[in-house]
Formats: C-alpha cells, structure tokens, sequence
C-alpha cells in the first residue's frame, strides 16, 4: 500500500542532452507503469474577469487590462477576484458598475479553461498504471494521467525531470578542462571573493536572474550556507525579509521572534526561511517529527487554507505541553506568513552547491565555460538574444568572439587560440540540415563567381547564402555586402548556360555580374545568337526588381546596414559599434555601460536598441511605458510617463517607439533607471527578405531602381 500524499515528489535536474535518455530508461525500465500528467487550467484571476468583460459587456482589451491591473499581486500569486473585491477599493467600485461581469466571473469561477501536459513532470506507478489512474493519449500518442498531479500523485510517484542548462555546462566545461564537478570546492574563496561585488552573473546558475543577481548584491554571500539563503531569499515574500537578513549577515545582530525559538533561527538572523526550521519549531512544542513533516508538506505545496486548520491544533498543543500561549502565537504568525514563502533547505543547498561551481568554473576557466555557453544557445527559445548577452561579458574577461569564417570556423563555437570562434550553425537562417550541403561548400575560392557556383552545386538555399555574406562568413569583397547579396541574387536567376559564359569574363570586368550581365545582352556564341536576348532580358529583369530594391534601400548606410547584418544573424556586432554610426552627428551620446556607472540625476544621452515594451500604471495611477533598451556593452531600463507621451508622439510621427525600434534617448539617470525626456526612432530601414519590403514605393525610388537595372541593358 502507497500513501502518495506522504510521498515525496522527487525532482531530478539532468544534463540537457541526456533528459530523452532517462525518460527512455524509465520507460523500458517500468513498461506499462509511468506516463506523462495532465494539468488543468481553471478560469480564476484576472484572465476569468478579463473575458468576462469583453464577452458578456463589449469591453475592449485596453480597458480590460486597466481593469486587471486594479487586481493586485500577494507573494507574487495573484489576488482571488472575491478577495480583490473586499480590499481594493478601485475594483470594487468598476465591480459595482459592472455588476453581470462581476456576478457571472464569480459562477464561473473554478470552472476548468483547458488541459494541458506538464512540461517536465512523469508519473511512475508500483503497479499497472491504469489500476491507479485513468489514461488518456496525447496529441503525439504519448501516455497522460487522466488526473492532474494532485489526484495522480495520492498513489503515485510524482517525478520532475528537468533537463537543465547549468547541469550541461559544468559537465562541458569540466571535461575540457579534464576534471570531475566532484573535484571542485564548493567552498573555495574565490567563489565568494567574486560574490562580493557581483558584475557579471550571465551563466551563474539561479544568480543570473534579476532578483536573485539583486539580492546576492545585497547580502554579499560568504559560504555555501549563505549562498544558500540567497536563492530562498529571491522569491516573493520572502524578499520583504531580505534587508533584515543581509543586516544579519553584515552586523551578526538577529532579530529574535521568541526566546523559546531563538536557537533555531539564530543561522538565519530570525528568518524561518527554511520548511525545516517550520519542522524544528513544531516539534519542539510538542508535535511529533511525524506530524511536524505533514505539516512541511502543507506549507511546502503553498496550501494556505490548509495551513488555517493548524491553528487550533497549536493552540490545543500549546495548553497540553503547558507552554506559554505567546509560543503558541508566535509559531501560527510564523506559520501563517512562510506558508507564502518557506524554502525546502535540501533543495535550497543543492542549488547552491550547484551555483558555486558555474561560479568558480566562470571565474577560473572563462574560455571554456563561454564556450559551453555559447554551444548551449542552440537550444535556448532565443539563441540570437542569449549570445548577445554572452558578448556582453566576454569582453570584461579578455575573450573575443571572432566572426564567422567559412573555413576557420567550425559548425559550432570553438576556441581559437585564447578566444573564440562563432561557429557556422549559430548563424540565424542556418539550420541542422544544412550540415552536409554547408561541409561540401566549404573550400578556398579564388573569387566571388566560383563562390555563387559552388554554393548552387552544393545545393545551398539563396536564404543560407545571403545569411553567410551578411553575417560576414565570406570576405575578400570589394563590394558592400548588400551589393554581393544582390549580386547572388541575379546569379541564381541566371541559367547554366549565361554563368558559363559570364565566369571567363570575371577579371576583365572586376566580377561585376550586373557589366557583365549586359555586356551579354550584346554577345554572341559561337553560334552567332545572342546570349541573352531582349525578351529574356525582360525576365531577368522582372525577377531581379525586387531585390533591387531591398539593395537600394539597404546600400544607404553601409555601416549601419553591416551592423543590422551582423546584429540580426549572430546577435552582435563586430564590424561597428551602433553609437559609432551616430557619433558624428551626436558626438555627446554615451554607452549603456557608461550611462549605468554614471551617477543619479546626471542628464545622460545614448543610443540602442529597444529589447522589450511593458505599458503599466504607477500606484498613483499615472501610465507610463518601461523600454528595456541595450547596445553592445550592456542594458538599461528607461521610462516615459504620461505628461511626456504627445511629445514623443510628436518627434515619431504619431506613435511611441516600439520593440525592434533604434532610439536615441535623452533624459536624466535616477536610480538604475533613466526618465527620457526626448526619445526619438532612427528612420533607418534594412530589409533581409522580400516579405519585408513595403507594397507600395515612391518616383524616386522607381528613378533609382531602374538606374541599376539599366545595367543589364533594357530600357
């Protein structure tokens, strides 16, 4: 006989590249015993009211996300409507107004919206799965629970299995370095020597993320034990204890709750940030390590409600033992608020432990563990934005990243000599099965015609091609990058039979394929025909419109046209940097790494590129728009409020910059963050592919179009 809900649910975080093999062996191992498990998803919250008001009174989106914004955020959980409606005043009053909105949400509410499959987690059963839990099939014709986890897990193992990045990189980056993750001293100084003023946490796992990179900056850990509290510390709720903790750790001084629990606490300066002290505290007063352990688990599953029912078993426990009633009180007070927050300690010290060897194989093997890094971005949702963020830091180590080379780099990233190459596969519009056609490409051509030729006969798509000339991966050119991308172009749209004609005439006319191209128009063969007559030469020219444009507009600014290139295809730039191109007419403008050491209330001024748009209300209820904004040396926030939007409106031609968008910012540093007081959208335009090229063009346009198609000879 299994009782589930003492069972515990065992996670597992595993190599990226082998989480498919534990799955496999789990299956094989336990046929007819595991599945995967359903979750459902229930109509609650601000989405259940949202709908509601746009379905049963026309509401429109806009004043539906100004209505769920009025519902606020407890521990980082949002607020049950009902709750929502008794304590915040604002929602109350559109709820009164709005009365069948409010009234059917309620009826509605806990109804399930849909069902899914959990991302990582699998069932494992003593016994035939089915005799346990109903199973349905998956769209793949995978096995899933036909309950969610809480149902399926009473009489089941529930496993979580995450294939994890971190896990990856420490086995990569000790392999190359020839060591075991075993061999690394979780507790080497140097590990929190570089914790003391943290500057780079990209990679450091569970560090990197904005709060936990906060909040070690604030507590400046020094042990694994602290490191420890700081991953328990960087989540909601618990982060209202952060400054009496990192006074503990600065002064030594704790805040006591109670005598009686003093001893427990004092490792955490009289935090109960562990569900282990939880446990220690409930049997100190009386309740056995049985009983204190079902208690864990209730605050360890975040079960508030559950935890209500305990207060009058503590107080019955309390009048048994004949302790003083404040005890009693005290542990419900600390009870009732971790329930929100508490930390399994076993969890939080593996974390850590793990933390501490990406920390001191980036700090100690920087070379090798970027690679490892930068090998893992294929598999990230956003490789492009992940190796930007990589090149960031790079620099502060002493390491480059070579651009891509057809013949010096490899598929993926590896190290030359002390830095490291981008590898070929990396290059966005470059896929996996590309390998073998990119492999039989790859040799040294003598010019730019046997370079379109041998990529037609390797079977190389003109979107690889292009993705290898605008990346840089192919050099030697006397023509910008966009000219060699139309030029290619115009090679594939020619037969065999013209580039057979045109390669002998490469040298004479400097391998200008469009001279060529109309020299031809007037050459004859040996034959006396002409090789490319006037009709075909109206085909050629139908064919090749379009892609002069996209060169007419891209050819503007070659400089920055390279750096869109190169930004766009391996996520940096290596040819220039962005506030290189604007300099001359902007000579005072600033990186971001300068404008984030510069102190607060200095008039700044910089230019980048706007990463992500989030639109929101201060607590005084005034709009404002928060753009996260980076160039090659780092990021920053930067926020418009509403007094300065027609402004802004004014400078961007009706409309407030966007994600994707080039700025320049003017404004004045506070905090970590800069208020723009004017912020103005670069006009500048590169186009990669004809589906980005607007419908309709201007005379002049059409004047400069047909000026370069006049070199193939047609009027």
């Amino acid at each position: 006989y299994l009782d589930g809900s003492l069972m515990c649910d065992v996670d597992l975080d595993i190599c990226y590249y082998n989480r498919g093999r534990v799955i496999e062996f789990l299956q094989k191992e336990f046929v007819g015993k595991t599945s995967k498990i359903l979750t459902l998803s229930k109509l609650s919250g601000k989405i259940l009211i949202k709908d509601c008001g746009k379905v049963v009174s026309g509401k429109t989106e806009t004043e539906m996300n100004g209505v769920t914004a009025l519902i606020p955020k407890v521990f980082g959980i949002v607020k049950d409507i009902e709750d929502a409606y008794l304590s915040e005043d604002s929602f109350r009053e559109w709820c009164d107004e709005n009365k069948e909105v409010y009234d059917i949400s309620l009826k509605l509410k806990g109804l399930i919206r849909n069902k899914g499959v959990h991302a990582s987690g699998m069932l494992l059963s003593y016994d035939e799965l089915n005799k346990t839990c109903p199973i349905e099939l998956t769209s793949d014709k995978d096995f899933v629970s036909g309950y969610d986890m809480n149902w399926a897990s009473l009489l089941n193992v529930k496993l979580d299995l995450l294939g994890l990045r971190s896990v990856t990189v420490v086995d990569d980056v000790c392999k190359q370095i020839g060591i075991n993750s075993s061999d690394i001293d979780v507790d080497d100084p140097s590990i929190y020597r570089n914790l003391q003023e943290l500057k780079c946490p990209h990679g450091l796992f569970q560090l990197e993320a904005g709060t936990n990179f906060k909040v070690c900056r604030e507590v400046k850990p020094r042990n694994i034990e602290e490191l420890s509290a700081v991953l328990a510390l960087a989540r909601p709720g618990a982060l209202a204890f952060l400054d009496q903790y990192a006074k503990y750790i600065e002064t030594g001084e704790t805040k006591p709750i109670h005598p009686f629990f003093d001893n427990i606490l004092s490792s955490t300066g009289g935090v109960a940030l562990y569900q282990e002290q939880l446990m220690k505290m409930a049997n100190k007063i009386g309740f056995t390590l049985d009983e204190a352990e079902v208690l864990r688990r209730i605050v360890g599953k975040k079960k508030v409600s559950e935890v209500r029912k305990w207060k009058k078993k503590i107080r019955e426990k309390i009048k048994e033992n004949k302790l003083d009633h404040e005890i009693g009180d005290v542990l419900w007070r600390v009870l009732e608020d971790s329930a929100n927050y508490s930390f399994n300690k076993s969890h939080s010290i593996s974390y850590a432990t793990l933390s501490a060897m990406t920390i001191y194989l980036k700090f100690n093997h920087p070379k090798e563990f970027f690679l490892a890094l930068l090998k893992m971005t294929r598999f990230e949702p956003d490789p492009i934005s992940e190796i930007s963020k990589i090149h960031r830091e790079l620099k502060k180590f002493g390491v480059k990243l070579l651009p891509p080379h057809l013949i010096k780099s490899d598929m993926s990233f590896s190290i030359e000599n002390d830095n490291i190459r981008f590898g070929l596969l990396s290059i966005k519009g470059i896929s996996d099965k590309s390998i073998k056609k990119i492999n039989s490409f790859r040799n040294k051509y003598s010019n730019k015609f046997e370079i379109f030729q041998a990529a037609q006969d390797a079977g190389i798509p003109m979107g690889i091609l292009s993705a290898l000339i605008q990346a840089g991966a192919l050099e030697g050119f006397k023509q910008s990058r966009s000219q060699v991308v139309l030029e290619s172009q115009l090679w594939k749209i020619l037969t065999d039979r013209e580039r057979r004609f045109i390669i002998p005439l490469g040298e004479r006319f400097d391998y200008d394929l469009p001279k060529i191209a109309r020299h031809l128009c007037s050459f004859t063969d040996e034959n006396g025909k002409v090789i490319i007559k006037e009709s075909r030469r109206e085909t050629i020219r139908k064919k090749y419109s379009p892609y002069v444009r996209i060169y007419q507009q891209n050819n503007k600014s070659k400089r920055f046209a390279n750096w869109y290139y190169e930004k766009s295809c391996l996520g940096y730039a290596y040819d220039v940097a962005l506030r290189d191109i604007f300099l001359e007419k902007k000579p005072n403008l600033m990186t971001l790494e300068l404008v984030g050491e510069t102190p607060a209330n200095t008039l700044v001024s910089f230019v980048g590129e706007i990463r992500d748009v989030y639109k929101s209300k201060s607590k005084k209820g005034t709009k404002y728009v928060k753009f996260l904004i980076s160039d090659e040396t780092g990021t920053i926030d930067a926020l418009l409020f509403q007094n300065s939007f027609d402004k802004i409106e004014n400078v961007n031609r009706g409309s407030i910059p966007e994600k994707g968008n080039i700025v320049i910012v003017n404004g004045r540093k506070k905090g970590d963050a800069v208020f723009i007081d004017l912020m103005g959208a670069q006009d500048h335009k590169v186009y990669t592919k004809l589906s980005e090229l607007p419908n309709e063009i201007n005379e002049e346009t059409v004047r400069q179009i047909d000026s370069i198609l006049d070199q193939l000879g047609a009027n």
